[in-house]
């Protein structure tokens, strides 16, 4: 009798046992179909029902994370006042040249690759342009780049020959010295990140022509065997408009059908919208960032787009995503001071629901 009760006991213990072991692989095996890559807000989640063969492919993808930014011009017009310009401000920080990106910088530094539009050169040349406005800035101001966690910059605007040849070419070699890579006007520029290559075209886009498209279209061609990520930087639209022009949404869509897996844009100094084409982005206008062109601008409002590319074990970008982080171009609000801060609460909401706003396509009128 009491042999027979002990076997009992002994049963009934492992089945018990039996029952937690089950169980508990069953939450890990929920759990298990729930995960999730992520880095910042990036997303891309197992879906509930895929199988865990699904799940590890989701964790096979490799992410890469690109910041970009609008229009830096480092320096200033020496046609007019000196009052308030951005070489008196970083005479006033005691020449501190990280001061100029020192809100942004860690979000920079969270990303994989961080591009700007450099405007206008970095030169000691006196030969202005005979233009309405000429900018340029100190070859060490290269050093603001740097700093601020800017990996690299397109060249390809209308300020870039504001002092000539002599000033385009002393800006690349400012920039080679200091580390920072540089596209546009004949130049490309190609990374590699985490064994993913990434490749940078940049140019002036104010006329769709079939020359124009050709151009772009050879130089994607070439690029395009050699890198996992392409993305095509332009310098196009008119300065003040909110909604992109036909051109601008011309060049776009043929960048992306001839390959490109991001188009960015800039020059109109004010915020476009986001448009999503082929599966891929298109940010018509990122604004102005560390603007030294303009004292203080009536419109402060800009952002840092960031991309997140999940590429495959084949090298393809399988997923993208793109977040909006809200900015002002200056920490004050009265003037400008030339030091970029991330937006917060109202301030965020404000920019976020206006760049939506913006990105209304249905709603837009092309001139």
């Amino acid at each position: 009798m009491g042999k027979r009760v002990f076997i009992k006991a002994l049963l009934f213990f492992f089945a018990v046992v039996f029952v937690m072991i089950f169980f508990e692989n069953s939450v890990d095996n929920s759990a298990m179909r729930k995960v999730t890559v992520e880095k910042e807000e990036s997303l891309l989640p197992v879906k509930e029902g895929q199988d865990m063969k699904d799940a590890e492919k989701v964790l096979d993808y490799t992410e890469i994370v690109v910041n970009a930014v609008g229009d830096c011009t480092l320096g200033s017009d020496e046609k007019y006042s000196k009052y308030g310009i951005f070489d008196e401000e970083l005479r006033k920080q005691n020449y501190d040249y990280s001061y100029f990106f020192r809100n942004v910088k860690d979000t920079f530094k969270k990303g994989d690759l961080t591009i700007a539009n450099l405007e206008g050169p970095l030169t000691t040349s006196t030969k202005r342009a005979e233009k309405e406005y000429a900018f340029k800035g100190h070859p060490s101001y290269a050093k603001i780049l740097k700093e601020g966690g800017v990996d690299a910059v397109n060249l390809a605007n209308n300020h870039s020959f504001d002092y000539g040849k002599e000033g385009f070419y002393e800006t690349v070699n400012a920039l080679k010295k200091e580390g920072i890579g540089y596209f546009g006007y004949g130049y490309r520029y190609i990374t590699e990140v985490k064994g993913v290559k990434i490749g940078v075209l940049g140019y002036t886009g104010y006329d769709d022509t079939e020359w124009t498209k050709q151009e772009i279209k050879k130089d994607i061609e070439k690029l395009r065997p050699e890198v996992n990520i392409l993305i095509v930087s332009f310098h196009w639209g008119e300065e003040n408009k909110y909604y992109p022009n036909k051109i601008q949404r011309n060049l776009g869509h043929f960048a992306i059908d001839e390959g490109a897996d991001l188009v960015i844009g800039h020059h109109p100094h004010v915020l476009q919208g986001i448009e999503k084409y082929k599966a891929r982005y298109i940010a018509y206008s990122l604004g102005n960032f560390v603007f030294g062109g303009n004292r203080n601008p009536k419109d402060k409002d800009s952002m840092i787009f960031q991309q997140v590319f999940f590429v495959d074990k084949e090298g393809k970008v399988a997923e993208t995503k793109a977040n909006i982080i809200p900015v002002s171009i200056s920490s004050q609000k009265d003037r400008n001071d030339y030091s970029p801060r991330l937006l917060e609460g109202e301030e965020r909401e404000k920019v976020l629901e206006k760049i939506e706003k913006l990105s209304q396509w249905d709603k837009i009128t092309l001139e």
